[in-house]
């Protein structure tokens, strides 16, 4: 289900998130976001903590930390071509 909610944008450049969304994804007061700027616009992308990911995967904080460094490479190998 999308939801979309209008916001409006302070003359600091801040946006507070709704609720719901907020609800949805478990951001709470204090939580880190990133926002990524790409050909389809803006979005904004929890940071999950090490911790609930791992729950969320089923992997080892060893075996994500690995999976990660294998993909990093990946990338850059793909950037590089």
């Amino acid at each position: 289900m999308t939801i979309e909610k209008p916001v409006k944008v302070t003359n600091h450049g801040m946006i507070s998130i709704p609720a719901e969304i907020r609800k949805k994804y478990g951001i709470k007061d204090g939580d880190r976001v990133y926002v990524i700027e790409d050909e389809n616009g803006i979005r904004v992308i929890p940071i999950m903590d090490m911790s609930v990911l791992r729950e969320k995967v089923h992997m080892t904080t060893a075996r994500m930390l690995d999976f990660m460094e294998k993909a990093r490479k990946r990338e850059l190998e793909i950037e590089k071509a």
